[in-house]
């Protein structure tokens, strides 16, 4: 009888635990004024499939205020205990009509036959501030920000994406607003969205709502995860704007992932390349670059990329990286790249692999092995390259290094030896001088009427031809002449490219980007850097510092290259091109 009664206890006591409902409510403020509302939220979870809401929420009387309602609903498993929680939050914007204690009254719910009530709220309600609504003080009153999340139920290393709303009785408000941001987590990887679509859109209520920022967030752990709330400051930098918290359930991967699996979620490519796509030779202990790429949209990153595989038939070092992804609404795109420095060490063929690649796709949930990537190349040493070249090829070469080597013959002169015992004829020295002094004043008498002659002549063809122009023409003539001239500073890049040392064309480029920070400077109160971020968009400005890090690796590369050169003159060219 007592084994009995136990397991009944037990049985209702797992009941009671995975069958639960919980409802409370809050505000964001218990000291409140006339006309500058708060928030009152409430929170309903019902844990297990057993139990079934039969009324919606009742919210209390609000006949005190005036108030806006919007709620959102959203169902999730926990991964520990295997249930299935639904969720459902209301959010109220409550606005008083009269000052004094107020009273927020309890919400009612009805579960399986049970009623819940959540605890009244009491508020201290104060006279409004005289100072007007549209102050930026008080913009923190008056508005107030929630992010949303499309999927909730995603898997360890999926990319989603969080939209940040910002709502606000005021549309000159959203103008107050910097840009988003969040505080540092170990949980997850953030990136911003740039060019968000910022259009105003207006609501059922008061309010109007604007689209202030868009993150990709990967979560880097399993389990139900809080994403930390965003801030938003305001101009003044003294008030803050803080979002909700949003759950999401991050599952774990799928067993069976292949030895190769290192963390990649989403879609991808693996390849492996030349970066000197020119070079035919291929000389033992010298070196050449080979790059290993990944293309696609996930979680990419570089510490997805498969590594080169080690071997006795050449040589590697650490790579260097270059990451061109960005973040995008449907994840974060692009390619990554690692570029290894080869160095063969034997004749004949080399095999140069890599690690193996797989990744998972959450679309089709399942693993995806790409296997590995490989090139084959030819190694040949200085006889080999000596044997392929033609007689043709043999002549010009040894005649260029007879140029190059050896030196010129000298012709033999003799001074001008004045004999003894013979004197100088003074009298014809100084006559002879006389005539070239003569013979230059003159030169130059009428070398000197000959141009103010041409110059009168071309100033009145100039003057008969030029046009009449109103004052706006003339305005846009001078902007013209202060223009920055790039196109000279490109043709000094490329002469100091052809030329022999490597160093003149990066101290170049240094000149061009001094004097371009102080040209903008002059013209617009800011960097180059600034002037590209503000007028063309964040995306041409990580461009831009991505220039600057491949000029500065580039620049202190022992293996340097004319063809890698010449892609950075390029980039500067496309980045330079736009002032």
């Amino acid at each position: 009888m007592i084994r009995k009664n136990l397991y009944i206890l037990f049985l209702l006591a797992s009941v009671y635990s995975f069958a639960q409902v919980n409802l409370y409510s809050e505000v964001n403020t218990k000291e409140a004024r006339v006309n500058n509302p708060f928030v009152f939220t409430v929170v309903l979870e019902i844990f297990g499939e057993d139990l079934a809401m039969e009324t919606p929420i009742k919210l209390p009387d609000l006949s005190k205020f005036d108030f806006a309602v919007s709620s959102e609903q959203s169902t999730f498993i926990d991964p520990v205990k295997k249930i299935r929680i639904n969720q459902i939050v209301c959010q109220v914007s409550l606005d008083p009509k009269q000052a004094g204690s107020l009273r927020v009254g309890s919400a009612l719910v009805k579960v399986n036959g049970k009623v819940y009530k959540t605890e009244p709220i009491d508020i201290i309600v104060k006279e409004p501030e005289k100072k007007a609504l549209a102050t930026v003080n008080n913009l923190s009153k008056n508005m107030y920000v929630n992010m949303q999340v499309a999927d909730r139920d995603v898997y360890k290393n999926e990319p989603v994406i969080a939209v940040l709303k910002a709502f606000s009785r005021n549309i000159s408000g959203f103008r107050h607003l910097e840009p988003a941001k969040f505080e540092h987590t170990k949980n997850f990887v953030i990136r911003s969205i740039a060019n968000v679509d910022e259009s105003i859109e207006e609501t059922d209520n008061d309010f109007s709502s604007q689209v202030v920022a868009m993150f990709v967030i990967v979560p880097k752990t399993v389990g139900v995860l809080d994403i930390p709330p965003a801030e938003v400051p305001l101009s003044n930098h003294k008030n803050m704007l803080t979002s909700n918290k949003v759950k999401i359930n991050v599952k774990k991967l799928p067993e069976g992932a292949p030895e190769s699996f290192n963390n990649a979620v989403g879609k991808f490519e693996a390849k492996i390349e030349l970066i000197d796509k020119n070079k035919e030779n291929f000389e033992i202990n010298k070196a050449f670059n080979v790059a290993v790429k990944i293309k696609g949209n996930g979680n990419l990153s570089p510490s997805i990329l498969p590594k080169i595989l080690p071997s006795s038939d050449y040589e590697t070092f650490e790579p260097k990286i270059i990451n061109n992804s960005i973040a995008t609404t449907e994840g974060i795109e692009g390619e990554v790249e690692a570029q290894y420095v080869i160095i063969p060490k034997k004749r004949g063929d080399i095999r140069i692999s890599t690690e193996n690649f797989s990744y998972f796709d959450p679309k089709q949930e399942k693993y995806i092995e790409i296997g590995s990537k490989f090139l084959v190349l030819n190694a040949v040493n200085a006889q080999d390259i000596a044997n392929a070249k033609s007689t043709l090829q043999k002549v010009n070469e040894y005649t260029n290094n007879v140029l190059e080597k050896v030196d010129s013959p000298v012709m033999s002169t003799q001074k001008l030896k004045i004999k003894e015992h013979k004197s100088f004829n003074w009298l014809g020295i100084f006559g002879n001088l006389l005539i070239i002094a003569f013979g230059a004043i003159v030169f130059i008498y009428f070398n000197k009427r000959r141009k103010e002659k041409r110059k009168s002549e071309l100033e009145k063809k100039t003057v008969a031809h030029q046009p009449i122009i109103n004052i706006e023409e003339t305005e846009e003539l001078l902007r013209n002449k202060k223009k920055f001239d790039t196109d000279s500073y490109f043709n000094y890049l490329h002469n100091r490219l052809n030329g022999e040392d490597a160093s003149q064309f990066f101290q170049a480029f240094e000149e061009l980007k001094t004097d371009v920070d102080q040209y903008c400077q002059d013209h617009y109160s800011s960097t180059f850097s600034e002037y590209l971020k503000a007028n063309f968009g964040l995306s041409i400005y990580e461009k831009y510092n991505q220039l600057i890090t491949e000029v500065n690796i580039e620049k202190f590369s022992p293996f340097s290259t004319k063809e890698k050169q010449a892609e950075i003159l390029d980039d500067i060219k496309e980045v330079y091109k736009l002032l």
